[in-house]
């Protein structure tokens, strides 16, 4: 019998705590975010830098404490933009990207956990192909409301992800660095709602 009024307190006091948990659902605002990045040319002789244009970002906030949160991030990779079409539509072949193939730049957070005076969020980022884990540093950078100011700078390599793996310059060796530096810059909004 005291089992039984323990399990049933345990109910009650698990019900209080979900029912009290406050989410809400956040999306980046485009017109005030970069999804950017840049990469060395030819040994650091000169250095180029590019971003994707077409991209979502939603966060489910929970009680406003990013370590029990969740972020998902959708990219579409033929949205590249380096300033140069020729060269972008050569990035969307094949040789690097293969949007064709796969049109899709993707990751979800399995955690979030502080690390000193930002967090770390973990889980599957898939490219090209290519399902890795991450633990992808965030910084906050601002907080009014619904409107999250977060920066994320790193490093990825883009033959883990075969991005170029077998692109070859006839005329300068090693002319792509391996290592492309990513630079996430994004606030948010609440999530608008479709339409009825």
């Amino acid at each position: 019998m005291h089992n039984k009024h323990l399990v049933v307190v345990i109910l009650v006091i698990l019900s209080t705590v979900l029912t009290t948990a406050q989410t809400r659902q956040l999306e980046v605002e485009p017109n005030h975010s970069t999804v950017g990045f840049s990469l060395d040319i030819a040994g650091g002789i000169t250095r180029i830098t590019g971003k994707f244009t077409d991209y979502t970002i939603e966060l489910d906030l929970v009680d406003d404490d990013l370590s029990k949160s969740s972020v998902r991030v959708e990219i579409q990779a033929a949205s590249i933009n380096t300033g140069i079409p020729d060269r972008d539509a050569h990035l969307r072949t094949a040789d690097f990207f293969d949007v064709e193939n796969h049109p899709l730049i993707t990751f979800t957070s399995t955690e979030i956990h502080k690390n000193g005076e930002g967090y770390v969020a973990r889980g599957p980022f898939s490219m090209h192909g290519i399902t890795k884990t991450l633990d992808i540093p965030v910084m906050v950078t601002g907080q009014d409301g619904n409107t999250w100011g977060f920066a994320i700078t790193m490093p990825v390599n883009r033959i883990d992800f075969g991005v170029g793996a077998d692109f070859v310059h006839t005329a300068i060796e090693n002319f792509l660095a391996d290592e492309v530096d990513v630079h996430v810059y994004f606030w948010t909004r609440k999530k608008r709602q479709p339409k009825q």
